[in-house]
């Protein structure tokens, strides 16, 4: 019924809209004529270190805006089981991300919110964004929401919120998956004074099925059956973040005139005490209220439950001290100095046969670790002909003592012809001690004691970018040594030799008259593919056509193509929720293709997409991954709307 209503009133507001364009225009001195709604938002985001803001766009992008969820803004290419909510792995190498420490947290990358990814604004009056999504059959709908409302108390304090809500039925059984996350922010920008804070949950709970049967299995019904008992296997994963970030800045008062002859006084800081306190407190578990012995190579205990788990906890204190840019009038660049403490909590907790005496069955684990780091930064991100950033740190105490990360970016903008050049370039080298889940876990199925070295990684970056022409060439190297993965048992193993991996990648936007054709293309290789398998080929292309129909509608209509070349995809195993090696099933060569109509009035924008309308076209359906099918063809649409006022 909600699905109709929406429709209806979306429909209703389109016959307004073209009503409304046969009415003669008003008078310019009528008072409708007077009255103009003005906006004005500045959004932008901080590094958990020192504060630092960088300005990004609020999300009001017209086109293609039925892409614009979770897991396609991950990435143009990933593994996972299909159902929006699930773990998740891009295929592109340098599209991997590890926004925790923790090894557990990172298959939940591309849905989970951290201090980082919190966007703050600054607004003359309240905005607020509701977007819904969702995707039938019935009974195997897939649903998003996402809220958001930010409002300023004041000329200098600024608050909001943010819910993301996630329900997939999935077209399987076992197949269920929830997410929600969300929480509050709040950002004061006085004279001298200045802060971010940030409370944030994501919590996630989906079913595991293990996948089907067979890859050769016939695909056209729903009731497959699974290989993991249905609705028996439950993974979750929920993680709290409480963020603080606050500054106290010593400068100078300046001088400026406006245009009407008035002065008014700028205050420039010169230098910044920083102090910034987060926690992270994160708990990943998995139940099993039947346990199927046949699917895990090794079950501890066979005639109860399984109930494993495992916690981080984080608490991190900063203190620094900057030299913002215009305390050298002459060099125009910034000096900052950092302490950092960490204080980690680990445990690993087995209770599936907790009455048992076997202390194995039983097991519970728990680790403390202090670490300091020092570190420094210099930095020019003033100026258009050239800015850069560069910062090293290394532990001094802890288990982590000896570990460094060295990085660097620079950027540089020239006129070419009737064009602007954007050319960067960025490089990493660290040493890092391994996560201590890697060498110590117990759980129902997975028991292992290893003795890892530091990982020693090397990465380098290179971009050209044409911002009038639409065309980016992008450049990514990474050298590593003691690489860490999960070996064909789903057991952690490393890697003792030296693993390249080089990519290119193309983006490239274009357009003739009103026919636009976006692309983005990723060419990689790895030096041993029996440790890091990806597909050698990955594409997102998207052509349509885009007019405005009363002069008003902004519409969109296209077809847009997902692909990838045949590879041995990583398989993924439920207990633990790691994505792991397999040599017997190439997976990819197969586009997935989307028809879709995108509409933009004013502040709502509106979709309306078949996705993967070729389902079943090649006599087969396609794997994401071992054992877990693309979902077939879906009818899926989705709002947007933003309010000013």
């Amino acid at each position: 019924m909600k699905k109709t209503a929406i429709l209806i009133l979306f429909f209703s507001i389109i016959c307004c809209v073209s009503a409304q364009t046969h009415l003669p225009a008003p008078q310019e001195n009528s008072v409708s004529a007077q009255k103009k709604t003005t906006i004005d938002v500045r959004s932008w985001q901080i590094d958990d270190r020192y504060g630092i803001a960088d300005t990004c766009g609020v999300d009001t992008v017209i086109t293609s805006f039925q892409d614009n969820n979770p897991v396609d803004n991950y990435s143009i290419a990933n593994s996972w089981n299909g159902n929006l909510g699930s773990p998740l792995q891009s295929k592109i190498f340098f599209d991997r991300t590890e926004k925790t420490d923790f090894l557990f947290s990172r298959p939940y990358d591309a849905y989970a919110v951290t201090a980082q990814d919190v966007r703050f604004f600054d607004t003359k009056s309240p905005y607020a964004n509701l977007t819904w999504r969702t995707a039938l059959p019935k009974y195997h709908e897939e649903d998003y929401f996402r809220a958001l409302l930010s409002m300023n108390v004041n000329k200098y304090l600024n608050v909001g919120g943010l819910v993301n809500f996630i329900s997939g039925k999935g077209q399987y059984l076992s197949q269920n998956s929830r997410m929600v996350n969300g929480g509050f922010f709040a950002s004061y920008g006085g004279k001298r004074y200045a802060f971010n804070a940030v409370f944030m949950i994501n919590d996630f709970r989906n079913f595991e099925n293990g996948g089907i049967d067979s890859l050769n299995y016939d695909l056209k019904s729903y009731e497959i059956t699974p290989r993991l008992p249905e609705q028996q296997a439950v993974s979750g994963y929920r993680n709290y973040t409480y963020f603080y970030n606050h500054r106290y800045s010593l400068g100078f008062d300046t001088e400026r005139t406006l245009a009407n002859d008035s002065v008014v006084y700028d205050f420039v800081p010169v230098t910044s005490f920083i102090h910034t306190i987060k926690f992270e407190d994160t708990k990943k578990r998995y139940f099993e209220n039947a346990v199927d012995t046949n699917f895990y190579a090794n079950t501890y205990c066979s005639n109860k439950f399984t109930k494993d788990s495992t916690k981080y906890s984080a608490l991190t204190n900063t203190f620094a001290i900057t030299l913002e840019e215009k305390f050298n009038r002459l060099l125009h660049f910034g000096l900052a100095a950092f302490v950092e403490h960490e204080l980690i909590y680990r445990g690993n907790f087995s209770d599936t046969l907790y009455s048992y005496a076997d202390s194995l069955r039983s097991y519970s684990y728990k680790n403390y670790e202090n670490n300091l780091r020092v570190g420094g930064t210099l930095s020019k991100n003033e100026g258009k002909t050239i800015r850069y950033n560069f910062t090293g740190e290394v532990a001094l105490i802890g288990r982590v003592i000896g570990d460094f990360n060295i990085r660097g970016n620079i950027l540089t903008s020239f006129r070419l012809l009737k064009d602007t050049v954007n050319l960067s370039a960025g490089a990493v080298f660290n040493s890092v001690t391994p996560d201590l889940f890697y060498e110590k876990y117990h759980s129902n199925h997975f028991n292992w004691g290893n003795n890892f070295v530091k990982t020693v990684n090397l990465r380098v970056k290179a971009r050209l970018a044409l911002q009038k022409t639409g065309i980016s060439l992008g450049f990514n190297f990474a050298t590593i040594r003691n690489y860490l993965y999960f070996d064909e048992n789903a057991l952690p193993a490393q890697y003792g030799k030296q693993l390249q991996i080089m990519a290119f990648d193309l983006t490239a936007n274009l357009k003739l008259w009103k026919i636009h054709w976006d692309n983005k293309a990723v060419y990689q290789l790895s030096s041993s593919r029996e440790i890091l398998p990806l597909p050698d080929f990955a594409v997102y292309t998207n052509l349509y056509f885009k007019t405005k129909i009363f002069k008003v509608l902004t519409t969109q209509i296209g077809m847009s193509c997902r692909y990838s070349t045949a590879y041995y995809a990583p398989a993924y195993m439920p207990a633990t929720g790691q994505f792991y090696l397999q040599n017997s099933e190439k997976i990819g060569n197969y586009p997935q293709l989307n028809a879709y109509i995108n509409l933009h009035l004013k502040r709502l924008r509106f979709y309306v997409q078949y996705a993967h309308w070729n389902s079943n076209v090649f006599g087969s359906e396609p794997f994401i991954m071992p054992n877990y099918p693309l979902n077939r063809g879906t009818f899926q649409f989705g709002l947007s709307w933003a309010f000013y006022n």
